[in-house]
């Protein structure tokens, strides 16, 4: 179908429906929540964050038609550890989760395509929300969606509420729960608890009517390319190098890229700010593990409020500065300084740009028994310029998903210096 008309019929919600959901049910916990747990107070960075959902999608081409009760009873038993995520948030002004063993709505839905429709996609639009459940009960904090394609292969999809998760939680949940059906023994997750004290959070939104249109894009940067990128950086810096990561390098490359589109647009250079999560959980803390569970990364900002050329090392040297500052944060009421000072910036009226990077993470090791996930997809829920760094699935390079203004787009995807390192999927 021609991209302009696709594209005006996703706008208008006339994609063809692809899914029809054949089953619904709840999983609950194995066993009950004991009373002392009952009640999960919401941490400090909790409060931060929003009670929106975050679709990751697992594509599996060698599903083959399995058993999907191995799969319910596998989640009954991960639920057990997991157990706030079985419970409620009961309002928008509630200070804990309630672990009542609700339980998790489990849909499967029969998918009237074959699952190379999406392993092949360039972009995320409204055709792959039919893999997502659709939210059936806001008080919830998890939901599944199993969904099959009409060649057997599955995609799973495992949707989380922010408002007790980042994105290395919902992962390490889902190995926890594929270990399971394995038939192994995972190692039990601990939950963070930062009190938030007599802290002031900022009342801001990062939803609401959004009255402009987004459009979403996939890139894939070869390792090639970026190891090119890099060294390019490194001659900027004179006689000290910054030696960049994969994930520094392509930072600050999509930053200047997304920059230059809103500044050719508005035919100005305005004020901007770049995002970046950064995971509490380092191999240095002391206070965290890997498997430490709940919200434990924070925004990291540098702003870029003069009309200069960006340049890539000084980005990169920016942000590096704001993650050492972060690093060095000794207690409670410092961090939530920290949270409030990146709110207020977020805040500014300035352009934002926010880099998640799920890099050097094992999304793609997330075995259910159907071998790897051949593609892993996090789904942009929010309006505004965001880009998901992830390794591809043979680890040959970086899969970027970009999203901003539809005009802004238009004139990013065509950047000379973009396109000298990266391709379309």
């Amino acid at each position: 179908m021609n991209k302009v008309i696709m594209t005006k019929l996703q706008r208008f919600g006339k994609i063809r429906q692809l899914h029809t959901i054949i089953s619904q049910e709840t999983i609950k916990p194995l066993s009950p929540t004991p009373p002392h747990l009952k009640i999960h107070k919401l941490s400090l960075i909790d409060y931060f964050a929003h009670h929106t959902h975050m679709p990751l999608v697992f594509f599996y081409q060698n599903y083959k038609n399995s058993d999907p009760n191995i799969l319910k009873k596998s989640l009954s038993q991960c639920l057990t550890q997991y157990y706030p995520f079985a419970g409620r948030f009961q309002s928008p002004s509630a200070d804990h989760i309630a672990c009542n063993d609700e339980g998790v709505k489990f849909l499967e839905a029969s998918i009237d395509s074959p699952l190379d429709y999406f392993l092949l996609k360039k972009e995320q639009d409204k055709t792959l929300d039919q893999l997502i459940p659709k939210g059936l009960d806001n008080q919830n904090m998890m939901e599944v969606q199993l969904n099959h394609f009409t060649c057997g292969g599955a995609a799973l999809t495992v949707s989380v509420s922010h408002k007790i998760a980042d994105g290395v939680t919902t992962l390490n949940l889902c190995n926890h729960w594929a270990a399971l059906t394995r038939g192994e023994s995972p190692r039990n997750p601990s939950f963070v608890f930062l009190p938030k004290s007599n802290f002031n959070i900022p009342d801001y939104q990062v939803m609401g009517t959004c009255k402009v249109e987004y459009a979403n894009r996939i890139f894939k940067f070869p390792n090639s390319k970026l190891n090119e990128l890099k060294k390019t950086i490194n001659a900027m810096g004179g006689i000290t190098p910054v030696n960049p990561t994969r994930v520094e390098s392509l930072t600050s490359l999509l930053f200047k890229c997304a920059v230059g589109a809103a500044t050719t647009k508005s035919g100005c250079l305005h004020p901007s700010n770049l995002f970046q999560a950064v995971n509490l959980r380092n191999k240095d803390s002391k206070d965290f593990t890997k498997l430490t569970a709940g919200n434990l990364s924070v925004m990291v900002f540098v702003e870029k409020m003069d009309s200069g050329q960006i340049e890539l090392d000084q980005v990169i040297t920016s942000l590096r500065k704001e993650i050492v500052e972060l690093q060095g944060v000794k207690d409670v009421k410092e961090l939530g300084e920290v949270l409030e000072k990146s709110v207020l910036v977020f805040m500014n009226g300035c352009p934002n740009y926010t880099f998640t990077s799920m890099c050097r993470l094992p999304y793609n090791q997330v075995d259910f028994g159907w071998g790897k996930p051949d593609r892993v997809m996090l789904r942009v829920v929010h309006p505004g310029s965001y880009f998901i760094l992830m390794d591809t699935a043979r680890g040959d390079g970086i899969e970027v998903t970009v999203q901003l203004e539809e005009d802004e787009m238009a004139i990013f995807e065509n950047d000379k210096e973009l396109l000298a390192y990266a391709q379309h999927i």
